[in-house]
Order: structure tokens, then C-alpha cells, then sequence
């Protein structure tokens, strides 16, 4: 539910004021497109999840592609990209302490 409401509000983020997107049409548009990057070859979906999400958003909410691929490309930044930070940090600080 935390990775469905962070990609609706990163559409409400980069959306028109008049756009009014579901967020049951959001959790659709989330379950397929990470259904469809499971079955990607690259780690965590990378390339194919942000298709489908642009795609889907595009399709289903008849988002405008410009307000779909910041909305998505800042979701993927904040639940793919960020949380590599911390486990890095964490695993040089292992590495220094040769806990690992």
C-alpha cells in the first residue's frame, strides 16, 4: 500500500489541477506494471517496470506522457534508487568493521 500511495502521489506531484486520477486506477496501474517487471531479466524490474507504468498511466487515467514519466521516474528514484544509500553505508561500514 506505501509503494501504491507513494506513485499516486508522485502523479498528484507532477499532475494538471484539473486531472483527477483514481487511486484504485494508481494500484492497477502498480500491480501489472511490477507484475510485468518480475518477469524482466534485470534487477528489480529496471527498464520494464518504468514502461509498463508509463504505459499503464497513460492508458488507463489518459494521463498525458508528460505527467507520467516525471511521476514515475521521481517514484522509481524514491523506492528503487534511494533505499541503496543507507545499505550501502551499511555494507562498507560491515566491510570496515569485518563483521563481513
Amino acid at each position: 500500500m506505501a509503494f501504491v500511495l507513494s506513485l499516486h502521489f508522485s502523479v498528484l506531484a507532477f499532475a494538471e489541477p484539473g486531472l483527477d486520477v483514481s487511486l484504485v486506477a494508481v494500484a492497477v496501474v502498480f500491480l501489472a506494471g511490477n507484475a510485468i517487471g518480475s518477469a524482466a531479466p534485470t534487477p528489480g524490474g529496471l527498464g520494464a517496470v518504468e514502461a509498463a507504468l508509463i504505459g499503464g498511466l497513460t492508458t488507463v487515467t489518459a494521463m498525458p506522457a508528460d505527467v507520467a514519466l516525471p511521476a514515475v521516474l521521481l517514484f522509481r528514484v524514491l523506492t528503487f534508487w534511494l533505499p541503496v544509500l543507507p545499505g550501502w553505508a551499511a555494507f562498507s561500514y560491515l566491510q570496515r568493521r569485518e563483521a563481513i
